[in-house]
């Protein structure tokens, strides 16, 4: 029979986790300022490797490091579909 253990965050753990969270609006409000389609490319490059960072640091809070590599997963991949749409956006 397998059981369902929660595993509990530590107050400081949730702190940094909605800390992170927080700071990665931050790109989302600077998209909605700016007209220039190579920013926004960038801001949401930034929105995407804060939120990979964050799913890194949930996987490392709570000890499970398979979510932690699919943060890093994530990130690599998010930073490879940046650089391609950035390199088709300078040739158009």
């Amino acid at each position: 029979m397998i059981q369902n253990s929660l595993v509990r965050l530590e107050p400081l753990e949730v702190a940094v986790i909605y800390a992170m969270l927080l700071i990665s609006l931050i790109p989302i409000f600077a998209v909605s300022k700016t007209n220039s389609i190579t920013e926004r490319i960038a801001y949401a490059s930034s929105f995407g490797n804060k939120l990979a960072f964050m799913i890194v640091a949930f996987g490392i809070f709570k000890g499970d490091w398979m979510i932690g590599c699919i943060g890093a997963f994530i990130l690599i991949i998010g930073d490879a579909g940046m650089l391609i749409l950035s390199l088709l956006e300078m040739r158009i």
